[in-house]
């Protein structure tokens, strides 16, 4: 009898909890907490999983904008534009406490942007509607953040000194770009012109070492190799303009011997949400006219979502960016100029957590020895109790 009133007491106190208010808030509870925990994910009222928190990092993107731009002329102008990539970021942590390490490594491939409607060349009918192109088939860039960065000087005892820097290293090969049309001297003709960054590697300094995912303050100085062909008419200059064709390109090597200082700064919010990429580089380079020239140049970019179809975000994308190009042959600088505003979607490359939470620093025990495992299940066999 008393087995059966306990029985009877739990089957009512079980009802009085499902009918109890709370339960219908248990959605939003669990919605809460899960937002409060960090995750990237949250559960709506209806029971629905989304996502609430994304790696801006990791993903094949596409997008459409519309740029201001310095054309041929000098002038302002308005043209589309489409950008458009695929980048992977990895983090990794080993050890904990003082002794632990994170690595992040950022990979971008076939990134970069075109204008579909070209470029008006009047008087090089051979290259008229050239889109403006600025692409690069491969870039990374490594940073490696310590909680005690120390340099050991090999003395007798060794001396360790506190290193207050992150450091990482930037490298990237293959990158188009044909910027806005430079004038040649004198007569103002049109020189078109095409430069193909052939690869360069930059070491990096963080002082910021916040040793978080996609923010940094970075420190650069390194090398670089660039080669600029420009637009050369056939031998024939007296053939009508419709004929003319193109000749051999005239070409001027530019090489930077551990002279191309740059300075990053890169800002992401814990959820993902927005984004901001900001850098400047000064590039005194040898050229194989046999001076010294200086390149420079200054771009940022930032981006936030606004909504998301199916966890895939939509996100505003706003960009600007300067390059001075030196004066080369009889070629002026060139002073490029550009500004774009536009949308791009985002696909994530992988369906992992994005990783944005910060690395625990909890470590696994240590498994034990064969022989322990043993001697348990040893003892255990003789805890066993025996029947019949």
């Amino acid at each position: 009898m008393t087995a059966r009133r306990r029985f009877a007491a739990l089957l009512v106190m079980a009802a009085a909890a499902a009918l109890s208010p709370r339960a219908g808030r248990a959605e939003p509870a669990r919605e809460e907490s899960e937002r409060a925990g960090g995750g990237d994910t949250a559960v709506s009222e209806e029971g629905r999983r989304f996502r609430v928190r994304f790696d801006p990092a990791s993903r094949v993107w596409l997008g459409v904008a519309s740029a201001l731009h310095r054309g041929a002329g000098g002038a302002i102008e308005i043209e589309p534009e489409i950008d458009a990539g695929l980048s992977y970021r990895a983090r990794s942590v080993t050890g904990s406490g003082p002794g632990r390490v994170i690595w992040q490594s950022d990979h971008r491939v076939l990134a970069g942007r075109v204008s579909p409607t070209g470029q008006a060349l009047d008087g090089v009918p051979a290259l008229d509607g050239v889109p403006a192109l600025d692409a690069a088939l491969y870039g990374a860039s490594f940073l490696r953040h310590d909680e005690s960065p120390r340099v050991v000087l090999p003395m007798s005892p060794p001396i360790a000194v506190p290193f207050p820097f992150d450091i990482g290293v930037e490298a990237e090969v293959g990158r188009v770009s044909i910027p806005s049309i430079p004038q040649r001297r004198g007569d103002g003709a049109p020189a078109p012109m095409v430069r193909l960054g052939v690869a360069r590697a930059t070491a990096i300094l963080d002082p910021w070492r916040t040793g978080e995912a996609g923010r940094s303050f970075e420190i650069g100085l390194g090398v670089r190799y660039d080669v600029d062909a420009y637009y050369a008419e056939s031998p024939s200059p007296h053939a009508a303009p419709a004929r003319r064709t193109l000749g051999e390109p005239r070409v001027v090597h530019r090489i930077a011997p551990m002279t191309a200082g740059s300075l990053r700064l890169r800002l992401q919010s814990g959820d993902g949400l927005t984004v901001f990429d900001g850098r400047g580089d000064v590039v005194p380079h040898w050229t194989s006219e046999g001076r010294w020239r200086v390149l420079v140049r200054s771009a940022a970019h930032a981006e936030r979502i606004l909504a998301a179809i199916d966890d895939q975000p939509i996100a505003a994308v706003l960009e600007g960016e300067y390059r001075l190009l030196p004066p080369a042959l009889d070629v002026q600088a060139v002073h490029d100029l550009r500004v774009s505003l536009g949308l791009a979607s985002r696909w994530r490359c992988v369906k992992a957590t994005t990783g944005l939470k910060p690395p625990d620093d909890r470590v696994s025990p240590p498994r034990p020895s064969p022989a322990a495992r043993r001697g348990r299940s040893f003892a255990a066999h003789r805890r066993t109790p025996r029947f019949g």
